[in-house]
């Protein structure tokens, strides 16, 4: 795997205040000892982590390791690989580069473009989708309005019904299903955090 490595970080963990989200740094949590977090880069910005001597299967030293230094033995004995590679760290922080942060954005933003002033939609109107589109995590509401909707190719706006009523769902749909998704995320998240734990799923999942 040190072929593969570019820029490299030990730590002891994520910070659990920072927010995990598309275009949010993630911050790491140092204790001055190298472990149980191995967080690594590839030339392709491509952020990779590790976690040592918690169970899972590695390299052990047959020999005591630093107990100031390391975490634990596992964490020791990969170090050495990493020296013994010749790598040094020369970490600049677990964040996107520059052109790929700004893509979440531009995606939002051409998103939002095409409701508004694109063709009316046909099976909700465009607050319903605005509520939808901006309420529901984990991009949700994004994958149900191109399911739904397909604005590549829209179909015909419905005509009123008998009483003189616009047919489509109402904005209030969409806010009462955007909280409803946002409430059933939460309870998802929470259920698997605490099977899996924090280093599965992280704080802040969903925003």
């Amino acid at each position: 795997m040190t072929r593969s490595v570019l820029t490299y970080q030990w730590a002891e963990g994520w910070n659990s205040t920072g927010r995990w989200g598309w275009t949010n740094d993630r911050r790491l949590r140092f204790s001055g000892r190298s472990g149980p977090l191995f967080v690594w880069r590839t030339d392709n910005w491509r952020v990779h982590y590790a976690e040592f001597d918690r169970g899972s299967a590695g390299p052990v030293l047959p020999d005591s390791f630093d107990g100031v230094q390391y975490s634990g033995a596992q964490a020791a004995a990969f170090d050495q690989e990493l020296q013994s590679a010749n790598l040094q760290p020369r970490w600049q922080g677990v964040d996107s580069p520059t052109p790929v942060r700004g893509l979440p954005v531009l995606l939002v933003l051409s998103v939002l473009a095409v409701l508004l002033f694109g063709p009316n939609p046909a099976r909700g109107t465009r607050w319903f989708w605005f509520w939808v589109l901006t309420g529901a995590p984990l991009g949700l509401g994004l994958i149900w309005w191109l399911a739904r909707e397909r604005p590549w190719h829209p179909a015909v706006t419905p005509p009123p019904d008998s009483n003189g009523r616009d047919p489509r769902d109402r904005w209030y749909v969409g806010l009462l299903i955007a909280i409803a998704t946002s409430i059933a995320a939460s309870i998802l998240l929470y259920g698997l955090r605490q099977a899996l734990g924090d280093w599965y799923v992280p704080p802040d999942a969903a925003n």
